[in-house]
């Protein structure tokens, strides 16, 4: 078995031997600095001049004026989606900066793109289509500031911001899709190339566990559980053994513990900060039938181990998919088309149903965690930099953890075969359109039979972790009927792979759809929902009379 690298420590020469003109700005700084959007760019436009494998668009521009890229790399060299779908080969999409103070995520990125392009990692491209972002957030990048923080190691001395220009976070915006980052990455990459697996590279901060980085699969219950399960059980398992084996990077599920509770009792990811709510977009993306995956690097080691595990577990997605891309593909079709073949079949009867809350249950097992028990924070002896230290050296082994990583549904409402709305709700339909729903118009007027909700509570509340959002939150009950809706009204037909997203945001009662982002205030507050109740203005049919 390979060695394993605690804390900071990572194998000697692990970036390989590369000409000055090829190195990443850590490569040639020490590991003291990060590349800036535009040392991003130039990084692109070398290797691009190097290499036949590589096709550049342009996801998106953002507030300030920055192009983020989209690079597909490929052999041979695909430019449109129908060629990547006629080549048979899954397609995998590398994105980081999301959160630009978390940067070894653009940075491994960067690495990996050389190792395709002009180095000795070829062979992936032989077996699948690998899609690179590795500056999600340019304006994010491009915000500098000086910090005495022990949030991270003190590398990069430098930091960007976690925000984009409009100071939004933009990994809070799954759903409502407000940011130009999220309008970009569903337009020019989830519904334009839909790749089948995404992995998109974070840094957690201040932890106290003992591991090089902490991983998740999508954990919205909405979403169908074939690709969900076969990530969190099968494909994140592999990649755990696979690193420690190949690489000696110690890998484990994203959650936390109480840190004055020694030894860790309670496995939680709430406690890391993440929900089953869609409005992450690792969650989002697990309601479209496809894998997705979260890492975290511990922000307390240094930032060539914190640029070196997102390698390390990069290059081991890309090992999983050679090895089982097949299996992975069939994953991703089954979904959709159980999802179509559900509808079609139970529909009808009103028999479906889906989740519209969910939260974490304990696992059947207990687990075994590596941790620290203490920490410490105080200023770098000579400087002003706050260093915060959680031990050196091999952690201790925890076990017999209660492990709350299963995600559960806990309120479900029935699935319709179709959903119907008025044609005023014009930027409910533009929504589900950008999110890649298929909407069309009623030609004349059509009679259904089914579900309306009636509103008895309507409420405005500040809602989030980290950052404080506000939202919406309704109550109250289905009651079937009939009705008749116009001609020109909006109809979604639920027999569609997507229908999961149609559900999650047309739903009344799920906390972060559409509702929960504001799209429906207007509508409601214009008919008395403040002092009054009120039927919510999307039909849920169960078939057409």
């Amino acid at each position: 078995m390979t060695k394993r690298y605690w804390g900071s420590d990572v194998p000697e020469g692990w970036t390989g031997d590369h000409p000055d003109e090829l190195k990443t700005v850590p490569e040639l700084t020490d590991f003291t600095k990060t590349a800036n959007h535009y040392e991003t760019l130039e990084f692109i436009s070398k290797l691009a001049w190097r290499s036949e494998f590589m096709h550049i668009e342009r996801m998106f521009i953002s507030k300030l004026r920055r192009v983020c890229p989209l690079v597909i790399l490929s052999n041979p060299r695909v430019t449109t989606p129908e060629e990547a779908r006629a080549t048979g080969k899954p397609l995998v999409y590398l994105q980081g900066n999301i959160h630009p103070p978390e940067s070894e995520g653009k940075e491994s990125v960067l690495m990996v793109m050389r190792d395709l392009a002009v180095g000795d990692k070829r062979h992936y491209l032989d077996h699948m289509i690998v899609l690179c972002a590795p500056d999600f957030n340019p304006d994010g990048t491009e915000t500098w500031e000086v910090k005495n923080t022990s949030t991270f190691s003190g590398t990069p001395h430098i930091q960007s911001m976690r925000h984009n220009a409009a100071d939004a976070d933009i990994n809070r915006d799954g759903i409502q899709m407000r940011t130009l980052n999220m309008q970009g990455l569903y337009q020019n990459v989830l519904n334009k190339w839909d790749p089948h697996v995404t992995l998109d590279l974070h840094s957690m901060g201040r932890v106290q566990h003992g591991y090089s980085i902490l991983y998740a699969p999508s954990y919205t219950p909405t979403g169908h559980p074939g690709p969900r399960e076969y990530t969190q059980y099968n494909l994140l398992p592999w990649i755990k053994d696979h690193a420690e084996k190949e690489y000696g990077s110690m890998f484990y599920t994203h959650a936390d513990y109480d840190w004055d509770d020694w030894p860790p009792k309670v496995w939680d990811p709430v406690k890391g900060g993440y929900s089953v709510e869609a409005k992450f977009i690792v969650n989002a993306i697990g309601l479209r039938n496809r894998l997705s995956i979260l890492t975290e690097t511990p922000g307390h080691v240094g930032f060539e181990k914190r640029i070196y595990a997102s390698y390390a577990f990069a290059l081991s997605l890309l090992d999983f998919v050679t090895e089982r891309g097949e299996e992975l593909l069939k994953v991703c079709k089954d979904a959709d088309d159980d999802v179509v073949k559900c509808i079609q079949e139970k529909a009808e009867s009103g028999e479906l149903m889906n989740w519209v809350e969910g939260e974490y249950m304990e696992q059947d097992e207990k687990c075994e965690l590596y941790a620290y028990p203490t920490r410490t924070e105080d200023y770098i002896p000579g400087t002003s930099i706050i260093q915060h230290v959680i031990g050196e050296g091999e952690p201790e082994l925890i076990k017999g953890v209660t492990d709350l990583t299963k995600p559960t549904g806990t309120k479900e409402s029935i699935v319709p075969r179709g959903y119907v709305f008025y044609e005023e709700l014009g930027e409910v339909e533009e929504k589900l359109k950008a999110h890649g729903v298929k909407v069309t118009k009623l030609e004349e007027p059509v009679t259904m039979e089914g579900y309306e909700f009636i509103v008895d509570k309507y409420s405005e509340v500040k809602k989030g972790w980290i950052r404080m959002f506000d939202m919406t939150e309704l109550e109250g009950g289905w009651f079937k009927t009939r009705k008749t809706y116009p001609a020109g009204s909006y109809h979604v037909d639920m027999a569609q792979p997507l229908a999961n997203v149609a559900f999650y945001c047309l739903e009344p009662e799920v906390g972060d759809g559409l509702v929960g982002w504001n799209y429906f205030n207007e509508y409601l507050k214009g008919r008395g929902s403040e002092t009054n109740s009120v039927v919510f203005p999307v039909f849920k049919y169960l078939k057409i009379l």
